[in-house]
């Protein structure tokens, strides 16, 4: 009885990382250990190649060997693969200077054919029909030797024990598959095998056969390896493998236990390019437009938002909204101008909800320009209304007797102080005012008040001092004592 050595490569572990960690498997290329515990021979780059190999050699001289592979195929497109994938005996765990696409990343141009120095059994599962190898079609598996062109081939499949049947499988189908290789050194004989992961066993009628001495192909030692290669389609291939020394038989194998393949990653399309480019522009439209109007609305609110100043807070209420004002003046428009005054410009207007005018002089907020004039004049005005002209004067004069004295004054300052030219007393009429010799009307105040509104006069100082309503103001010694 000869002696028989069986190598078992197993495609599945509980993990990559015990090939990381001991060393058994040499990855180069596009190989890659994957996170879900896979070992995949290529990945999404196109015309690359990818090689697993072990660590150490292992005896297959003048010996009989069984191999077992489980492997995937997960291609770009479902109805097209790449070019293929190939379990291999090499005198070396490096095969330099190999090519991608129809070489399987196992020979180039050169190196392909050369009988002399190659040394390599390779079975091949071709997903591409190459005619310069001879190929009977895109979806096989041969048996190589220091060539890709195959010795045998024969289309993918398997033949079943209970029928005798042969039943197509597809490479490219992205399913589990198992891949026996058996030779028997006494018979001189190498069979191969493929079926699909959950059966149980190996079908006994193998998918083909060669009948032939591999003594003179193999050296005493020889490096079992995968590899992989694609060209301009991609395609995924994935393995796991485990060595086993002598006298293992076939084990059994729990397809249950094998996660589910991740599909071919989606390649992100020219159209998909525009429609997320187009996403993008209107997002920023959209954000666009909607800081606009946000900014707008915000530069609305700021236009009648009310800023309550220290003075309106000391020197009387807030009779009016600023945004009421706004509203009633049109916006401060232009036409709504009935003139200038001292201190900023006079606006008709309307108040919403009646049909009362009014006259709103705005100044500009944060000037300094005129402040103290402007809250003198309404400060001034808003007593006189209530009748508490007099709290209008100094702390230090109202003890002064002469009440009547000083409330004359501070009309003549609202008078001297209107807007109106015309209005307005020289200061000869004011000295003749203050001596008795002209009189104010009592009215004085309605009149104001009728001018401010109108925004230019219709009445001149010489037709108010001809309003003789009031008796004469005798301007005492005690008041101009005082420096007013």
């Amino acid at each position: 009885m000869s002696r028989e050595f069986i190598v078992l490569v197993l495609f599945f572990t509980l993990s990559s990382s015990t090939y990381n960690s001991n060393g058994k498997l040499i990855l180069e290329g596009a190989a890659s250990f994957d996170l879900s515990g896979f070992t995949k021979l290529t990945n999404t780059t196109k015309h690359s190649y990818g090689h697993v190999f072990n660590t150490n050699p292992v005896l297959f001289k003048n010996l009989s060997f069984h191999i077992h592979v489980h492997f995937a195929i997960i291609p770009e497109h479902n109805n097209s693969g790449s070019h293929g994938m190939t379990c291999v005996l090499s005198p070396t765990r490096h095969l330099p200077g190999v090519s991608s696409d129809q070489y399987l990343g196992l020979f180039n141009k050169t190196t392909n054919g050369n009988k002399t120095s190659n040394n390599i059994i390779a079975i091949e599962l071709d997903i591409n029909k190459d005619d310069e190898f001879g190929d009977i079609n895109d979806n096989h598996v041969g048996i190589n030797i220091n060539s890709l062109r195959s010795i045998v081939s024969r289309p993918a499949g398997y033949y079943d024990d209970n029928d005798g049947k042969f039943y197509n499988l597809s490479l490219i189908s992205g399913k589990v598959m198992r891949l026996s290789i058996v030779y028997s050194h006494p018979d001189k004989q190498l069979d191969v095998t493929l079926s699909p992961a959950e059966f149980s066993d190996t079908p006994w009628k193998p998918l083909l056969s060669l009948k032939r001495d591999l003594s003179p192909y193999i050296l005493e030692e020889m490096y079992l390896g995968f590899t992989a290669s694609t060209g301009s389609v991609g395609a995924i291939h994935y393995m796991l493998n485990s060595v086993s020394g002598p006298g293992v038989d076939y084990p059994s194998f729990d397809i249950s236990v094998v996660p589910t393949l991740p599909p071919y990653p989606k390649k992100v399309t020219d159209k998909t390019r525009m429609i997320l480019a187009v996403c993008l522009v209107l997002a920023v439209i959209v954000a666009f437009v909607t800081s606009l109007i946000g900014f707008l609305f915000y530069m609305r609110h700021k236009k009648v938002k009310e800023v309550l100043e220290e003075w309106e807070v000391q020197y009387g209420p807030h009779r009016f909204a600023y945004k009421e004002l706004y509203n009633a003046t049109k916006g401060f428009k232009e036409k709504q101008v009935l003139g200038s005054g001292g201190f900023g410009q006079v606006y008709r207007g309307t108040l919403p909800g009646s049909d009362a005018e009014i006259a709103v002089k705005r100044t500009c907020h944060g000037s300094s320009q005129g402040k103290s004039e402007f809250i003198a004049e309404i400060s001034t005005i808003e007593l006189w209304e209530e009748g508490k002209l007099f709290d209008a004067s100094e702390e230090s004069i109202r003890q002064e007797p002469n009440r009547g004295e000083i409330e004359l004054v501070l009309k003549l300052g609202v008078l001297c102080s209107h807007q109106a030219e015309s209005v307005r007393p020289d200061m000869s009429a004011v000295m003749r005012i203050l001596n008795g010799v002209l009189q104010l009307p009592d009215n004085l105040l309605d009149v104001v008040r009728a001018e401010r509104l109108r925004g230019q006069p219709e009445i001149s100082m010489e037709m108010l001092l001809g309003m003789n309503s009031i008796s004469t103001l005798p301007f005492t010694n005690s008041f101009i004592s005082h420096g007013r």
